[in-house]
């Protein structure tokens, strides 16, 4: 058998990203989280204004039946009918919060999938500009050194890209 060194071959190169790091501390990553948490809030402001008004009318529900005038038939039709609608609110927030919680989880998996692609798209670039044979998640790696991380080349060229596309919106805007 002939054994033929290969002088001058190429260097197999292989990159790790931590994209979890790329995510946390990118400009794309932080609006993303900013505008998630802008979200929730607006969905907890409203809720919260519900449950005042469901506290209020519970207190009221209590005066009329510690009230001795309930007797009457009058009071009665109106513990009857302040009952009904503390039931009413309480279903209606209940529904309100199932609705707001599945509506942030669907915003925040449509959030993190578009970033994640643009995020895939940046390493893709520069695998390919860089000639890496192979480019990994470090979330499943045991170890590598850290001379193949190119976690932050991955955020300085989002945070670019992202720059760029702020400056183009503010010029459309009037």
């Amino acid at each position: 058998a002939f054994i033929i060194p290969s002088y001058g071959a190429d260097v197999v190169k292989i990159g790790v990203v931590d994209t979890q790091k790329v995510l946390d501390t990118s400009l794309l990553g932080k609006q993303m989280t900013s505008e998630l948490n802008k979200l929730y809030t607006g969905f907890s402001a409203d809720l919260e204004a519900k449950g005042k008004d469901i506290k209020k009318l519970q207190k009221e529900v209590e005066k009329l039946s510690l009230s001795k005038e309930i007797l009457s038939v009058a009071n009665k039709e109106n513990f009857d009918k302040k009952t009904r609608e503390l039931r009413i609110k309480i279903y209606d927030a209940e529904k309100l919060k199932e609705k707001y919680q599945n509506d942030f989880k669907k915003e925040e998996i449509e959030r993190l999938k578009n970033t994640t692609q643009i995020v895939e798209e940046i390493i893709a670039e520069i695998g390919k500009k860089e000639g890496y044979l192979l480019i990994k998640n470090i979330r499943g790696t045991l170890y590598s050194p850290e001379e193949i991380d190119i976690t932050d080349k991955v955020i300085n060229l989002l945070d670019s890209r992202h720059k760029k596309e702020e400056v183009k919106k503010r010029k459309k805007k009037p």
